[in-house]
């Protein structure tokens, strides 16, 4: 006599249990960091810092503009140091600002693209480091 043949359920068992263990496993973190996106610091504020800065720039207020340094930049150069940087790459006429992403995982550091247009009409394109230790603030070396 043949045995009873056995249901072919066995394969499926085994790969619904290997696929649960891996949700479980690899779950949290994944909900974890698109909860953070969600919820995270909101990249407009070093875009929106960097945009005034420029127009600070635009409008020949370098004393503001210079107050948006960080402290370790305004240390290393003077307000009339800073203008004449300023005046070395062309002052901005108008400008865009691109791009903005965190650099660190509490969002307190972040890079943003600014494209400035001189009163030439020649167009450059900085990357800038920005810093929340003291509200969003320029932390990059061109000023410095």
């Amino acid at each position: 006599m043949d045995p009873a043949p056995k249901p072919e359920r066995t394969g499926w068992i085994v790969a619904g249990g290997l696929l649960l263990g891996f949700l479980a496993v690899l779950g949290p973190p994944v909900v974890g960091f698109l909860f953070w996106l969600s919820t995270g610091p909101d990249p407009d504020e070093p875009r929106a810092a960097a945009d005034d800065f420029v127009r600070h720039l635009e409008s020949n207020a370098d004393a503001a503009a210079y107050q948006s340094l960080c402290p370790e930049i305004r240390n290393r150069t003077t307000a009339a140091a800073f203008s004449a940087a300023v005046e070395r790459m062309g002052r901005p006429v108008s400008h865009t600002v691109g791009r903005a992403a965190f650099r660190n995982e509490p969002g307190t550091n972040a890079g943003v693209t600014v494209r400035l247009t001189d009163r030439t009409g020649r167009t450059t394109t900085f990357h800038w480091d920005l810093d929340a230790s003291f509200g969003w603030q320029i932390c990059d070396e061109d000023f410095g």
